[in-house]
């Protein structure tokens, strides 16, 4: 389990300090009857994950020196977005049955079809919404936009940006679609917590129209790269691979039993977690499950993994930050009475047996 390079970008409107929220990867698609559709739609344009050249470094920016060495320090504030021509594509991620979402979404989606001239890509689930379908504003815009289903269709190098209406599960969720690169990402606060939703959908006029005019700043956010590696499965198949935004949590599960996890850095063996479990998280993912749990929050341009035991069965246990650049193994214990389970930003989860490894 290691960051992956491909990092999370952010757009914000300085003016606002309002943060657009990018990040890095690779499955998203289109309905059956719009992937042919959608072969004339010109690859992403937006630049990957970098400082615009111009603005090297920023009112924070540090050069350090010895006899030895010059440390550039790039202030995280002066990166901006640029295009490189303009962007033509958007998908439109809505929380999911929430009826005070529905007006916004209308109105944004009609927008930037209408005025922007857009390319609008949306769930397939949104366009067979009863609640949506029965609205007339929403029926008079249905066929112009392009429709996807997770896991069938792709929709790698068709998309510009993504814009969110809802909370953090909503923005975690479009992260989850794009395990390769992932455009950069605005969201908007419509839903119950936003510590990764800064922008008011009450001008979301003028913000769209800053991000898509390049007066946008980025705030880059790390993933974890975590692969599951099974001792007994077939080695043609290929190890369960997902990149995560927030974290990963090693559980107990259903058992009665503590858990016994043993963790390994860069395949040294660390310590063994005796309690209800583990959690590896991103600098993101620290405001979340994390800090619940007695974690420090870090901040999103701090390279750093943070590892924190959940209700340890011990009086000095405490969460460790380790390096980004490190690699760690996490396994159940040989003395372990039970298995062990484990999630991804709340999804996919599933049981790790004895032998198993996570890494």
């Amino acid at each position: 389990m290691n960051v992956d390079d491909d990092s999370a970008a952010v757009p914000y409107d300085p003016a606002d300090d309002d943060v657009v929220i990018a990040v890095d990867d690779d499955v998203c698609g289109t309905d059956d009857d719009d992937v042919g559709e959608t072969d004339d739609v010109d690859p992403r344009t937006r630049s990957l994950n970098a400082p615009s050249p111009v603005q090297q470094f920023g009112p924070c920016g540090r050069i350090m020196k010895n006899s030895a060495m010059v440390i550039t320090v790039q202030d995280p504030a002066s990166q901006r977005l640029t295009w490189y021509k303009n962007p033509l594509s958007v998908l439109v991620i809505k929380k999911v049955r929430d009826m005070s979402v529905l007006p916004p979404f209308i109105q944004l989606v009609r927008w930037l079809i209408q005025e922007k001239s857009m390319i609008v890509f949306v769930e397939h689930s949104v366009m067979e919404d009863t609640m949506l379908t029965s609205n007339s504003g929403f029926m008079e815009i249905r066929e112009k936009l392009k429709s996807f289903q997770d896991g069938k269709d792709d929709l790698t190098d068709k998309i510009d940006f993504i814009i969110c209406l809802g909370g953090d599960g909503t923005l975690l969720y479009a992260s989850l679609l794009f395990q390769k690169s992932v455009p950069p990402i605005m969201a908007f606060h419509l839903g119950s917590l936003g510590f990764l939703t800064p922008f008011k959908f009450d001008n979301f006029q003028q913000q769209v129209t800053n991000v898509l005019e390049g007066h946008a700043a980025l705030t880059l956010r790390s993933r974890l790269r975590c692969i599951i590696v099974r001792k007994n499965e077939d080695k043609e198949k290929p190890p369960l691979n997902l990149l995560v935004l927030n974290e990963v949590v090693i559980d107990r599960g259903p058992s009665p039993y503590l858990s016994n996890i043993d963790l390994f850095l860069d395949g040294k063996h660390i310590t063994s977690v005796q309690g209800d479990g583990l959690i590896v998280s991103t600098p993101t993912g620290s405001t979340a499950y994390a800090v619940a749990a007695g974690a420090s929050m870090i901040h999103p341009s701090v390279p750093a993994i943070m590892v924190t035991p959940i209700c340890p069965h011990s009086l000095s246990f405490r969460p460790i930050v380790v390096p980004a650049g490190v690699e760690l193994k996490i396994m159940v214990s040989p003395d372990s009475r039970n298995t062990a389970w484990v999630s991804f930003d709340g999804r996919s989860r599933q049981e790790i047996f004895h032998g198993d490894r996570l890494c």
